[in-house]
């Protein structure tokens, strides 16, 4: 296999690795373990230098859009803001539906 071939190959099984973690996220499972194995696969592929770092951010931004319709940043953010709001402020945060908490 060259080498395109085999980035080729690798940035597609990247790319179904992060779509499943971040649909499985979306349903609201439990992904800590299914993270750390897509990210250590992506370093591997940084180490074999058929990925880098840029680059794998790059796809991670654009499945993340993709998938749940708002970039990475936006979406901590509106999580962070969801956090907060729950330890200040409980009923406020339980009047907010839950499918919008997500």
């Amino acid at each position: 296999m060259d080498d395109s071939n085999a980035q080729k190959v690798f940035l597609a099984a990247c790319e179904a690795k992060l779509i499943a973690l971040f649909e499985a996220s979306k349903a609201g499972k439990n992904v800590d373990a299914d993270k750390h194995r897509v990210q250590g696969f992506m370093h591997a592929g940084e180490v074999l230098g058929l990925l880098s770092k840029a680059e794998g951010k790059q796809l991670i931004g654009e499945l993340h859009l993709k998938v749940f319709g708002e970039t990475v940043a936006v979406r901590a953010a509106r999580k962070d803001m969801l956090n907060t709001l729950k330890e200040a402020d409980p009923d406020a945060y339980f009047d907010i539906p839950a499918i919008s908490r997500r």
